[in-house]
């Protein structure tokens, strides 16, 4: 009786030690495979996002080349056309954006106290657009937009826009001075003693 007893037990831890065995191994199984899985799947290749690229002087070109026009570059400056115009980039400045439309300005075919008066007030009335006299005898008429820009995609993106800012500064420009000198004629009209033979009118750079 206590013979029958001993070897049931034996034969029960038997059993045990067989099933315990087989789970270590199956196991080991596992994990063997979950690892030769690991090595064999390959690396995760990072998407490059091109649109978060930082905006330099290459890729503001690319932006420009994105949106149909061709620039072309010097040490300082980007430049291209659009719609028959030229256009300037400040390209050591990023990424503060300065862009520009300048014009040669002869002093003789406007009044120049209209103009600053015209283009004060289209600085004024425009968030973004400028109209700036250049160089030292104030020769030169500039319409530019200044903005921040650090990526790529965001210039693309915005650089119709920028350009549409720059020409509706100008044909503002255009339309403040040119009512200000007919009116300032008109009032000249008033009193034609005092009249010297006035110049014809003038537009400004349309």
């Amino acid at each position: 009786m206590v013979i029958a007893f001993i070897s049931i037990v034996a034969a029960v831890l038997l059993a045990l030690y067989v099933v315990k065995s087989q789970d270590y191994k199956q196991l080991e199984r596992d994990i063997k495979w979950l690892k030769e899985q690991r090595e064999n799947t390959p690396a995760p290749v990072a998407v490059d996002d091109v649109d978060a690229h930082q905006l330099d002087k290459e890729t503001a070109m690319e932006a420009i080349r994105y949106n149909g026009y061709v620039p072309d570059a010097d040490e300082h400056w980007i430049t291209f056309m659009a719609q028959g115009e030229h256009y300037a980039i400040d390209a050591e400045r990023f990424p503060v954006l300065v862009m520009m439309k300048h014009y040669n300005l002869d002093h003789k075919e406007y009044d120049m106290d209209l103009m600053h008066k015209a283009a004060h007030q289209v600085s004024d009335e425009l968030i973004m657009g400028k109209v700036l006299f250049t160089g030292e005898e104030e020769d030169g008429i500039a319409f530019q937009i200044t903005a921040i820009e650090n990526k790529y995609g965001h210039f693309k993106d915005c650089l119709p826009r920028y350009i549409s800012i720059i020409e509706e500064s100008q044909a503002r420009m255009s339309k403040i001075y040119n009512d200000m000198d007919a009116k300032q004629k008109e009032g000249l009209s008033l009193y034609p003693q005092i009249e010297t033979g006035t110049p014809g009118e003038k537009k400004v750079m349309s």
